[in-house]
């Protein structure tokens, strides 16, 4: 009798210690699954040895596009005399391929305007140059080894740094700056991609402040506004306000205000990356607190966010759902090409169900040549 007790009572102490282990192996498990959204690898660096900020980027014909954008050539910055250049060049990456090919020419050297994958071409919005901010829209389309441009209206006025996505077939645009030492506007414009005589509507004006470097997105057939900055002129002094307010917009209905991001972000890759399930992602971004510091930091800057950043549609919240690959070397000061950083002012891509991140701002005046690539799991 004493033995079938202890047997007993020991059986029972199995199984709840093993309850309990299963138990903590599935909450690992899911807590894992919380924060390895993504596989992280690399395609073949854009051939130029400091890489662009502000470029357009998309997909045409199964290939990867990246056009345009600036950078401070031979690894300079503004402290140390460097200039600051824009760029006409195509640079087209071929499914399966290994080496990027430079094909063709922008109409100009242009960068920091909109880029959007639409009907096997990239749409190019708007953009500037040292001189002068544009309004022009065109086509970009990859065909038999060659860059096809097609010309498009123009939209309304000139702007960059503003944010757009497309759905339904119409595009829809809002926030950027007129003019290179302009203010932040709140605009709002669309134009129909399938309509008989394809013109720019102007809507209902942005309700929150004024700005630009917002990301956009898209779920559901509404239109996303996250964050930006908000430019201020006080005595003639401009300043920047970074912004953690969040807008969405649904043809008939107008603009809602949504849950505020867990801090302020800007310039994150744009259009923000939708799951096909309920969340629509972040990637890094700058939260403005190494702004007014620039000048100061110089190469010192520990460069921007490295979060991924959800934002859930049906629960109206925010969580975070991992990190970037960053990997800054002991060397990253004066050799920033080799480490990886999280990069801002350039677009998002998805390609072939891949989160693709060509380029951008590693950090203030130095851009990166990487192309970071995320596959889903």
């Amino acid at each position: 009798m004493y033995y079938s007790k202890t047997l007993g009572m020991l059986i029972r102490t199995k199984v709840i210690l093993f309850t309990f282990i299963l138990i903590n192996m599935s909450s690992e498990a899911q807590h894992l699954m919380k924060n390895n959204l993504f596989s992280w690898q690399q395609f073949e660096s854009i051939p130029d040895a400091d890489g662009f900020a502000g470029s357009y980027a998309g997909v045409s014909n199964n290939a990867l596009i990246v056009a345009g954008g600036s950078n401070f050539p031979g690894n300079k910055r503004p402290w140390t005399n460097g200039v600051k250049t824009w760029y006409d060049h195509v640079f087209v990456l071929e499914n399966g391929g290994s080496k990027w090919k430079k094909i063709g020419k922008l109409p100009r050297p242009l960068g920091y305007g909109v880029s959007l994958t639409y009907n096997d071409g990239v749409i190019c919005l708007g953009g500037g140059d040292a001189l002068q901010n544009y309004a022009d829209v065109f086509f970009l389309q990859y065909v038999n080894g060659t860059i096809e441009t097609q010309v498009l209206p123009s939209m309304p006025a000139p702007m960059i740094n503003a944010c757009g996505t497309i759905i339904n077939n119409i595009i829809y645009i809002t926030g950027g700056i007129k003019t290179p030492t302009g203010m932040t506007e709140n605009v709002f414009w669309c134009l129909d991609m399938t309509a008989a005589e394809k013109k720019w509507k102007i809507l209902e004006p942005f309700p929150g402040n004024s700005r630009m470097l917002a990301t956009a997105g898209t779920h559901n057939g509404s239109f996303f506004v996250f964050g930006g900055v908000h430019l201020v002129n006080k005595d003639a002094i401009i300043s920047r306000v970074y912004l953690e307010d969040c807008w969405k917009y649904k043809m008939g209905i107008g603009w809602t205000r949504i849950a505020n991001l867990p801090h302020p972000i800007a310039a994150a890759p744009s259009p923000a990356y939708n799951d096909d399930q309920s969340n629509l992602l972040l990637f890094g971004g700058d939260e403005g607190k190494d702004a007014s510091r620039v000048a100061e930091l110089k190469d010192q800057h520990p460069g921007f966010k490295d979060e991924i950043l959800a934002y859930n549609v049906i629960t109206d919240s925010w969580s975070v759902k991992g990190k970037m690959p960053v990997n800054k070397k002991p060397d990253a000061v004066v050799n920033p090409h080799a480490s990886i950083y999280a990069p801002v002012t350039t677009p998002l891509v998805v390609w072939n169900g891949k989160v693709i991140i060509p380029g951008g701002e590693a950090r203030p005046a130095v851009r990166t040549n990487k192309v970071l690539v995320a596959t889903p799991h």
